[in-house]
C-alpha cells in the first residue's frame, strides 16, 4: 500500500510503500525513522493512520481535485458557448457528457483513506465501509486542534481529538 505522509521531524511530504509486516518508515529527506502504530492494520487495510496513529480517517476517491475543478469549469464554459450560439441541445449534451464522464470516473477511480489530523493519504484501492465520507464537524475539530498547536508551539496529541466543549 502507498502511504503519503508528512515527516514528523522535517515536515516534508513523503511517499512510501508500506506492508503489513513493516514496523517503521524512514524519511528520505532527513532519514528520520518513524515507528508505525501498534495494531494499525485490520486485515489488509489500515485501521488507523499509519502516519500519526489517529483512528479518525475518511474515505474519498483518489482523484486530483484541481483536475476535477478544471473539468467542471470546462463543462460550464463549453456549454455556455453553445448556449450563446443558440444551440441548447448541444449545450445540454455537453453538460450530460461531462456528467457521464464524472460518473464513470467515480466508478473507476480507487479509494484513498485520509487522516483528519496529519492529512496522511493511505492509497488502499477499495476502502472498507468502516470509513465514511468527510465529516465537517470532525474536520473542524482537528483544524482547531492544529491552530491551537501552532499558536502554542507544541506537538499535536497522540490520540483522537478531545470533543470540543460548547462555548457559552
Amino acid at each position: 500500500m502507498q502511504l503519503t505522509y508528512p515527516c514528523h521531524r522535517c515536515d516534508q511530504l513523503q511517499r512510501t510503500t508500506v506492508a503489513r509486516e513493516d514496523t517503521s518508515v524512514t524519511c528520505a529527506a532527513c532519514h528520520y525513522v518513524q515507528s508505525l502504530p501498534a495494531g494499525a492494520w485490520q486485515g489488509e487495510q489500515p485501521a488507523r493512520c499509519l502516519g500519526c496513529g489517529n483512528e479518525d480517517l475518511w474515505r474519498q476517491k483518489d482523484f486530483s481535485q484541481a483536475l476535477g475543478l478544471l473539468m467542471v469549469a470546462a463543462g460550464a464554459i463549453f456549454s455556455s458557448i453553445a448556449w450563446a450560439y443558440h444551440y441548447p441541445a448541444i449545450a445540454l449534451g455537453i453538460l450530460a457528457g461531462f456528467g457521464l464522464l464524472d460518473m464513470v470516473l467515480y466508478w473507476v477511480m480507487p479509494d484513498v483513506l485520509v487522516c483528519y489530523r496529519c492529512q496522511a493519504r493511505h492509497h488502499v484501492g477499495t476502502a472498507d465501509e468502516n470509513f465514511g465520507a468527510y465529516n465537517h464537524e470532525l474536520g473542524e475539530r482537528y483544524r482547531q486542534e492544529r491552530l491551537r498547536t501552532e499558536q502554542t508551539g507544541g506537538s499535536p496529541p497522540a490520540g483522537p481529538a478531545a470533543p470540543a466543549s460548547p462555548s457559552h
